[in-house]
C-alpha cells in the first residue's frame, strides 16, 4: 500500500495534491491506451524551425516502455508524449462527430514558452 497523506491538500512545488476517491472509476476503458510520440529536431540552418516527427503508438504494455522507445530514439533531442483519447463535438449539422484529443504526460517541446505550428505534407 501507498503512503497514506492527511485528508487535508498538499502543495510540493507548483503541484497541487489532493486525495482521490477511492470509488472513482480508474483505467480498464473499452480501448487499450493510444499514445503520440513527438521528437525534435534541430533546424537545419539558420532562421528555419525545429523540425518534428510524430509517431502514434498502441499496444504497449506501459508507458514507460513507450517513454524506453522515445529515449532510444530521440538521440538526445528533445521528445513529447502525448496519451491520445476520443471524444465528440456536434457539427453544423448537430451530429457528433468523434475527434482525438491528446494531452501531454512525459517531456517537453524544444523550445518552451514558443508557438508550434504543425504543417503536413503528403506525396502522391
Amino acid at each position: 500500500m501507498g503512503h497514506l497523506l492527511p485528508t487535508s491538500r498538499r502543495r510540493i512545488g507548483p503541484m497541487r495534491i489532493v486525495r482521490a476517491a477511492p470509488d472513482d472509476s480508474v483505467g480498464g476503458g473499452d480501448l487499450p491506451p493510444s499514445y503520440r510520440v513527438r521528437f525534435w529536431f534541430p533546424p537545419p540552418a539558420m532562421n528555419f524551425a525545429w523540425l518534428v516527427d510524430e509517431w502514434d503508438i498502441t499496444d504497449a504494455r506501459e508507458v514507460t516502455d513507450v517513454i524506453a522507445w522515445a529515449r532510444s530514439k530521440a538521440g538526445g533531442n528533445p521528445f513529447e508524449i502525448f496519451l491520445r483519447w476520443e471524444d465528440h463535438h456536434t457539427s453544423k449539422n448537430d451530429q457528433p462527430e468523434p475527434y482525438s484529443r491528446y494531452a501531454l504526460i512525459y517531456g517537453k517541446p524544444a523550445v518552451e514558452d514558443a508557438t508550434t505550428e504543425t504543417i503536413s505534407f503528403e506525396s502522391k
